[in-house]
């Protein structure tokens, strides 16, 4: 009796054992965990067009973009769908083919080279073109060296240049530049040059017209600060071509530090000021004029003063009466945001702005509405506008 009690035991557990392993078994599976599924299947087609995209921005020194061919295996190869390839394809085939060489004499332009050639590179990206894009340095503007540095681009086939070089070099540009090559220079005005050449396209700002914009302001009682550097002189030239009755004027040298003897004047009070200096120079005149107590009427700058370090240098109050003249265009942005991700500064570095200008106009061989300046008789043509500065940036003045 005692041993069959004891199988019936045995049997229940057992019953009751195998029951409680299979009941999780049989539930249905969850929202949730349906969800999760479907993520995790997804994944996969993202993580493999995200390289395809990438692949078509260009990088520092020679782009290139490769082999289709090649791009289109690489996708089958991760399953993905056919409608997904063909879309990609039907881009790239729609994608304008342009070769374009940036060439600059790195001993005198270096420090506009890198944000100028991020300029062009963001453009062409924004642009999705197919594209080649040839980096040469031809160290100086001797004419050797530039012919050979334009034989380089000739040899890579390439009929569209941007040259960042000076004035000094347009006469050697004249003879070299030949039919079969449009050069746009954004840093020469097509007043520096006497040149007939219809190949040389000039990109450069005008500091002549940004000073007869601020001449609304001007007072018979002018005056006017300058250094003797390269721009200093450019605006100072440009100044005397625009006003005649200066009454104050006083040269800062590159070292000045102690701004008391040149301030501190009382023929500057109720005077229009020029400020024909750098950045650094202009933010210490401007707090030394109120540490001093002397007030002009209105102070001038031209486009070197417009940059978003003015707010960080000076207070509100040190810029009351402080107008800025500045001829960077607004641009939509999108293209804005694309060439500010590649290192370029077309808001407030004039010299990226004028390589916009260029770039956008060799891209289309003509003017578009894209940018708003447009190319005029081989000349960019600006339109200055008139700025306050706030606490946070720059106001138009309407």
């Amino acid at each position: 009796m005692r041993q069959i009690i004891t199988l019936l035991i045995l049997v229940f557990v057992f019953f009751g054992c195998v029951q409680k392993q299979t009941v999780p078994l049989k539930l249905p599976q969850t929202k949730e965990k349906v969800n999760e599924i479907k993520i995790k299947k997804e994944k996969p087609s993202t993580e493999v067009i995200t390289p395809v995209i990438e692949g078509l921005k260009p990088i520092d020194i020679k782009v290139s973009d490769g082999s289709l061919d090649n791009s289109v295996q690489a996708i089958e190869e991760d399953n993905i769908q056919d409608n997904v390839i063909i879309s990609e394809i039907q881009v790239d085939l729609a994608k304008v083919k342009i070769k374009v060489a940036f060439i600059y004499p790195s001993s005198l332009v270096e420090k506009y080279a890198k944000t100028s050639l991020s300029t062009i590179s963001g453009y062409l990206s924004y642009q999705k073109a197919d594209y080649d894009l040839t980096i040469i340095d031809s160290t100086n503007e001797s004419y050797e060296n530039i012919n050979s540095a334009f034989e380089k681009a000739k040899q890579n086939g390439v009929t569209k240049v941007i040259g960042l070089f000076t004035p000094s070099a347009i006469s050697s540009l004249d003879k070299i530049v030949t039919d079969d090559v449009k050069v746009y220079l954004p840093l020469i005005e097509k007043k520096d040059s006497l040149t007939s050449n219809e190949n040389l396209i000039f990109g450069s700002i005008s500091y002549e017209q940004q000073v007869k914009k601020l001449i609304s302001y001007s007072s018979t009682n002018n005056a006017m600060f300058y250094q003797d550097t390269y721009i200093g002189n450019k605006l100072k030239r440009a100044y005397d071509a625009s006003v005649y009755d200066t009454r104050v004027r006083k040269e800062i040298s590159k070292t000045e530090t102690n701004f008391k003897y040149i301030v501190n004047d009382y023929k500057l009070n109720n005077s229009t000021l020029f400020l024909n200096t750098d950045l650094v120079k202009t933010s210490l005149i401007l707090s030394q004029l109120r540490a001093y107590d002397i007030s002009p009427s209105a102070i001038l700058s031209t486009q070197v003063t417009y940059d978003p370090m003015l707010m960080i240098l000076t207070q509100t109050q040190d810029r009351e009466k402080l107008v800025v003249a500045n001829s960077i265009d607004s641009v939509n942005n999108e293209l804005r945001d694309e060439i500010i991700t590649f290192g370029g500064n077309i808001v407030y570095e004039w010299v990226d702005y004028s390589t916009l200008v260029g770039i956008n106009y060799l891209y289309y061989g003509n003017n578009s509405n894209l940018v708003q300046t447009k190319i005029i008789d081989n000349e960019a043509v600006y339109n200055p506008k008139l700025y306050r500065s706030t606490d946070v940036g720059f106001l138009e003045i309407k």
